[in-house]
């Protein structure tokens, strides 16, 4: 996670309107959202490990 702490945060803070957006459905939004926020923070990773894996910094 070293220089993408930021980017991380960001990603986060992306989701609270859709979250906002979901209280108002009553929760009902929540079963799209909560599925799309763990599979963007899983390629956000994915995307970190490559990264670090291509300039030899291995894991």
């Amino acid at each position: 996670m070293l220089g993408n702490k930021a980017k991380s945060f960001r990603l986060g803070l992306s989701f609270i309107g859709w979250a906002i957006l979901s209280i108002f459905t009553f929760g009902i939004g929540l079963l799209w959202l909560i599925p799309y926020m763990n599979v963007s923070v899983a390629k956000f990773y994915d995307d970190i490990k490559e990264k670090d894996i291509g300039a030899g910094l291995g894991l």
